[in-house]
């Protein structure tokens, strides 16, 4: 919690209405989440000025704002009618929200930052670990999505009695990592790939790369960086500065992979132990193996290890299983990569069913690499054992293109509806169904319309 003196201090404002001695608990970016006692910081957006919404705020009670535009607003009028709200004059309310993200962050030093980026896995990897952590530990951990330039100072405004915060970092454009690394101060990081994700906007994999591992730019305390040894790229990283450990998949002996959920044998304090995974994904591995050398550097109990491990629980849509009457359907649809598409493939490969149908749709924010990836996506069926592959979109029938080679029934389609009606003519019972795409393909829409027909 911040006083608004020390709100005020931080991003060197002007105190314009309200009191130097209240304290701000709760801030909000959206003004429909505002509630009663909320702090607004009304962002300028591309199409919108949340300056628009500071009346609609005010009706909510919130405790104050923050303002650098007074075109929306009549600010004495405010004033008169609203004497206790604070308001703080700032020259920019993102820079000034990213500002008491850094001051409540130096405030708390005491409290343990483990930060994860990466291509992709970052939410599955940060959820693993923090759930082993919570055996021990009081945590905070990133919600939702809030892992970026605005998401992240709101997460770090609300370090407070926390022994550790497990926090999630995400990049989509150079120089981001830049802004976050100020913020978290990691005293554990893990980067877990280097992938494709946005390279459409980041250009290439090198840059990727060299913006992903600025993380370990801003480290205090025990700076332990833990790389994917796995990766090309992160297992040539050199750092003097901080104190590198690696992790690896061939950590992992005698995996066994069944329909519900993973086991697999890995040295925990030097000792071989049976990991049981109670959830879908071959990625979840790697996930795990990371999380247990985390929890040795802060001397988690054995015990805690496994209990926290056999406890994580995947996202909704993040290899999501819904049975539904002898079909089975695997919800991926939360987002995409080339390399997440290639995992849950390979997952539901392994799993026993009468058919296996995959359903891809479009991975986008590839930019000129989106030919590329798509056709690299079509060679992972060389290896598996898919029966029909229906494809939806624009750049997915290059995929399709080259699955042709390996699955004798392929269907393509530029049409939602169309793709959709495929589904449900083809489905029976005994097939598992594997459905992926990036979010805003919204291929989810076609599971939920499935489910609310068999619920009918």
């Amino acid at each position: 919690m911040l006083s608004v003196k020390e709100i005020v201090t931080a991003t060197n404002g002007k105190l314009l209405n309200g009191r130097l001695d209240r304290t701000i608990t709760q801030y909000k970016i959206d003004s429909r989440e505002v509630n009663k006692g909320d702090f607004y910081i009304p962002l300028i957006g591309e199409k919108v000025d949340g300056h628009k919404f500071i009346n609609d705020v005010l009706e909510k009670e919130c405790s104050g704002f923050f303002i650098s535009n007074y075109d929306y607003i009549d600010i004495l009028s405010i004033k008169n009618k609203y004497k206790d709200v604070v308001i703080i004059e700032v020259k920019n309310t993102l820079e000034a929200l990213q500002k008491i993200g850094i001051y409540n962050r130096n405030k708390h030093l005491e409290i343990e930052v483990i930060a994860i980026t990466g291509s992709v896995g970052k939410t599955s990897t940060r959820e693993m670990i923090a759930s082993v952590l919570s055996e021990e530990k009081k945590l905070m951990v990133t919600q939702k999505n809030m892992n970026g330039h605005i998401g992240l100072p709101i997460m770090a405004l609300q370090l407070e009695e926390q022994d550790m915060a497990v926090l999630e970092a995400g990049i989509d454009f150079c120089g981001e990592m830049d802004i976050l690394n100020k913020i978290l101060q990691p005293n554990v990081a893990v980067i877990t790939n280097i992938g494709t994700s946005h390279i459409g906007k980041l250009g290439s994999q090198e840059t990727i790369y060299n913006e992903k591992t600025k993380i370990a730019n801003n480290m205090i305390g025990k700076k332990i960086l833990l790389l994917n040894k796995d990766d090309k790229y992160l297992n040539t990283y050199k750092n003097d500065n901080v104190n590198i450990m690696y992790y690896s998949i061939n950590e992992a002996k005698n995996v066994k992979i069944f329909d519900n959920h993973i086991k697999f044998d890995t040295k925990i304090y030097d000792k071989y132990e049976t990991v049981k995974i109670n959830t879908l994904g071959e990625q979840n591995i790697l996930n795990a193996i990371v999380a247990i050398k985390v929890a040795q550097i802060y001397n988690i109990s054995r015990e805690s290890i496994l209990n926290g491990i056999s406890k994580y629980n995947n996202f909704s849509r993040r290899m999501e299983k819904i049975d539904l009457n002898g079909i089975t359907l695997i919800d991926d649809t939360y987002n995409a990569s080339l390399t997440s598409a290639e995992s849950g493939l390979k997952s539901v490969d392994h799993m026993h069913g009468k058919r296996k149908i995959a359903f891809l749709a479009d991975i986008l924010e590839l930019g000129e690499f989106a030919k590329e990836i798509h056709i690299e996506l079509g060679k992972v069926f060389k290896e598996l054992n898919y029966d029909i592959l229906i494809a939806y979109g624009d750049n997915i029938k290059d995929t399709a293109e080259v699955a042709k080679k390996y699955i004798n029934n392929v269907y393509v389609y530029n049409d939602i509806e169309k793709a959709e009606n495929k589904v449900r003519e083809i489905m029976t019972d005994g097939d598992i169904i594997y459905f992926k795409g990036s979010n805003a393909m919204n291929i989810n829409s076609i599971i939920e319309n499935i489910k609310r027909d068999f619920m009918n």
